[in-house]
């Protein structure tokens, strides 16, 4: 009442003021209420459009993922391409309906690109499979997953050697490696590559590590399971080795990899011995000559020859000159009857 009383003295201006702001205090609940009513009445007033809007954003980030992969993949190819021989080119793996799942698969380069039949393909991981029919301008090829895939393989130090086949294990696509001798235990992890051998994939490519024993031993031998760097699901850019698959006869392509092999010189690889002096009476030059013992003056090396004339070359010094006569500085022989100091009396 006092209030109301109040409001009624108050001039005009400060009564209309006052009279605003207890509107605006009593009724901007109930209004941003009915705003917010409004505004979720535009919303859902066509649930529709926001569905496709929704599946819209979903797929282009399903899109903008794939492409992510796909540069990844590229750049790690592009990379791996830069270390290779020339003689690589690259493809696009394109999967043949109804014969994807056999390992069996199209490329997108032939001939006309310098790919010949049963060469090498690798992605950015490693090994992948080889050619099998080539054409101009399309080739055909399969993989680690193929039934018919073998590959001489070894460990990244040359001590293992075996063969690599395909094998389903658990619902799995995996290797193993057979052949290997049964007194030998590879450990997990260990890194398998081509040997080189049989002159199908050239030494040293990557292949997979080893995961464990498959169980039961053959003989002498020992089958390893082997788990592939390069997974069926990244077969989508690859390098194909071209025309020159002769000029990497005798390359290791571990090291394009990064992997380093322990370096072992083959037994046909011995020192070089040609800068040393001959030994004197023939034979082989010596890469370190024994130690002999200071013998009294005048007695020869050896004890039972008589002192060389100085005409003779293996026992002056290498820069002195044969000489026809005997230096006065050297003592004169004793005779050829008479024994010398230190020989044997017989």
């Amino acid at each position: 009442m006092a209030l109301a009383l109040l409001v009624l003295f108050l001039p005009t201006a400060r009564r209309d003021a006052f009279a605003r702001g207890i509107r605006g205090t009593v009724l901007r609940p109930v209004l941003a209420l009915q705003q917010g009513a409004v505004e979720r009445n535009i919303l859902f007033d066509n649930p529709a459009q926001l569905r496709a809007e929704r599946d819209s954003l979903a797929a282009f980030l399903v899109g903008q993922s794939t492409v992510v992969a796909e540069n990844r993949q590229l750049r790690e190819l592009l990379g791996l391409h830069q270390r290779l021989p020339p003689s690589f080119v690259p493809a696009e793996v394109v999967r043949i309906p109804d014969r994807g799942s056999e390992g069996y698969f199209q490329l997108t380069a032939g001939t006309a690109q310098g790919v010949v039949a049963g060469a090498s393909i690798v992605a950015a991981q490693g090994l992948v499979g080889r050619v099998r029919e080539v054409d101009s301008g399309v080739a055909y090829g399969i993989d680690w997953t193929h039934s018919e895939f073998r590959a001489s393989a070894m460990t990244v130090d040359g001590e293992i050697y075996g063969i690599l086949e395909p094998r389903r294990i658990g619902g799995e696509d995996l290797l193993v490696l057979t052949g290997t001798p049964r007194h030998v235990e590879l450990p997990e992890n260990t890194q398998i590559v081509s040997s080189g051998h049989g002159g199908v994939f050239p030494r040293g490519i990557p292949i997979g590590v080893v995961i464990g024993p498959e169980g039961g031993e053959e003989g002498w031998q020992r089958n390893y399971v082997v788990r592939p760097y390069v997974s069926p699901s990244e077969m989508s850019y690859v390098l194909v080795l071209g025309d020159s698959q002769r000029t990497l006869e005798g390359q290791d392509l571990a090291l394009v990899w990064g992997i380093r092999p322990v370096q072992v010189l083959p037994d046909s690889v011995r020192p070089d011995f040609s800068d040393l002096p001959p030994v004197p009476g023939g034979g082989q030059p010596a890469a370190q000559p024994a130690p002999q013992a200071p013998t009294p003056l005048g007695v020869p090396a050896g004890g039972g020859a008589a002192p060389t004339p100085p005409s003779a070359p293996a026992q002056q010094p290498a820069q002195q000159q044969p000489a026809p006569q005997q230096p006065a500085d050297q003592p004169e022989p004793e005779p050829q009857g008479a024994p010398l100091l230190g020989d044997p009396v017989n």
